[in-house]
């Protein structure tokens, strides 16, 4: 739903000011979407750990929005976890033994491999896109980790 609120303000000498309108959504400061808050980090999160680990943050609303309620407010969110994989030994494997598939193995995503070995690697077009995908961190681990 959004407002159009007409104020009348007053500038650093308490002289009126001319009307203004400010458009905003209107819904509670816990509801934003992520980008316009900022939460601190967790201190007691296992690196190593199952993707549903969780822990408390205390969350401030960015200055420029506007919502209604606490501006300071509780939230839980997911621990950022891995699940060992690392980048640069995926990358290895994509560049080597890319057409083989044992990128596609080692990162968890065996169906993907089973094609890369049957097909040799799609003639090498797949290995060669794995390779950029991999290069870049568009493809990671199928437990949806991170990298190490």
């Amino acid at each position: 739903m959004q407002n159009g609120l007409g104020l009348l303000g007053t500038d650093e000498n308490n002289r009126e000011q001319e009307n203004f309108t400010i458009n905003m959504t209107c819904q509670f400061c816990w509801q934003l979407a992520t980008s316009d808050y900022v939460c601190t980090n967790s201190t007691n999160c296992m690196t190593v750990s199952c993707p549903r680990q969780r822990y408390n943050a205390t969350c401030t609303v960015r200055d420029h929005i506007h919502c209604l309620g606490n501006r300071v407010f509780p939230k839980m969110l997911y621990c950022n976890w891995t699940g060992g994989y690392k980048w640069s030994t995926a990358l290895a494997l994509s560049i080597t033994l890319g057409g083989f598939g044992a990128d596609r193995f080692y990162l968890g995503q065996w169906r993907e491999g089973l094609g890369k070995l049957f097909s040799f690697g799609g003639l090498g077009i797949w290995t060669l896109i794995d390779v950029l995908l991999i290069g870049v961190g568009y493809v990671g681990p199928a437990d949806g980790s991170l990298y190490i």
